[in-house]
């Protein structure tokens, strides 16, 4: 049976400061990687998103969704589906949003200023899905690993903007949990695109809407997961590289252990 293989996590130099990639200069290298698929998922008001925070909330809504109008207007030239979602961060945790679009962002803009509860709240009354990205990442801009099992429809347990032990422990944080797992490439840059570096999802039909992909995920229908490399074995004592809180359904931290992610 034919698999379709889609990018779930990506970025446009558009929407996303950190990327320096239109969203037109994205599709051929995927439809020659084999791709039947994007969805584009640039960082949001409270990331590192590229639009100006102090522009009204409709201009900033507009130039955001900028990345994927120019990724979608090439897709269509070439018949390549091109899908609308956003990442969003509260203290470094980070979080794709399958499901509403455009519209459902000009319709909220108190949505800058969500919680973790009121943004899945609002996004699950949609029928859209919450998906924790890189959850065990520790990089220099985050202070702390912020574990969210509550507020979330599934984890993102393999990215390729990791380093693969942090893909170890979100393997086995989902595993243990038992959530739906995704996998994506966190792809920011066309030039440095590889087989070797895209990562994604394998689906048994191919996508109509991205609101397709959020009912698998709500669903919890396990998609095939494209991972183009080894994902280590996970140690005898497993550590996080940066202090960790596991928070509860109000968001209250409510252990530091790793452990009580893991086993």
């Amino acid at each position: 049976m034919k698999q379709y293989l889609y990018e779930t996590h990506m970025h446009t130099s558009q929407g996303s400061a950190c990327s320096d990639t239109p969203g037109h200069a994205y599709i051929q290298p995927y439809i020659d990687a084999g791709y039947d698929g994007i969805i584009i998922t640039d960082h949001f008001f409270r990331g590192n998103c590229a639009v100006d925070r102090s522009l009204p909330w409709r201009d900033r809504v507009r130039l955001f969704v900028s990345g994927f109008e120019d990724a979608w207007n090439e897709g269509e030239k070439r018949r390549f589906p091109v899908f609308f979602a956003w990442e969003e961060n509260f203290e470094g945790d980070e979080y794709l949003i399958y499901g509403p679009g455009p519209d459902f962002l000009l319709e909220h803009p108190e949505m800058e200023r969500w919680s973790r509860k009121e943004q899945f709240e609002a996004v699950n009354a949609f029928g859209g899905a919450v998906i924790q990205a890189h959850p065990f990442r520790a990089r220099g801009y985050i202070s702390r690993i912020h574990l969210n099992p509550c507020l979330v429809h599934g984890i993102e347990c393999a990215n390729m903007g990791n380093e693969p032990m942090w893909d170890t422990l979100a393997l086995q944080y989902g595993r243990t949990k038992g959530f739906v797992m995704t996998a994506g490439s966190d792809n920011h840059h066309a030039a440095k695109m590889t087989k070797e570096n895209l990562a994604g999802v394998l689906l048994d039909a191919p996508l109509r809407s991205v609101m397709d992909y959020a009912r698998i995920l709500r669903e919890h229908r396990q998609p095939g997961l494209h991972i183009p490399r080894d994902i280590p074995p996970l140690p005898e004592h497993p550590e996080a590289e940066k202090p960790l809180d596991i928070l509860d359904e109000n968001e209250n931290c409510v252990s530091h252990d790793i452990a009580a992610a893991l086993f």
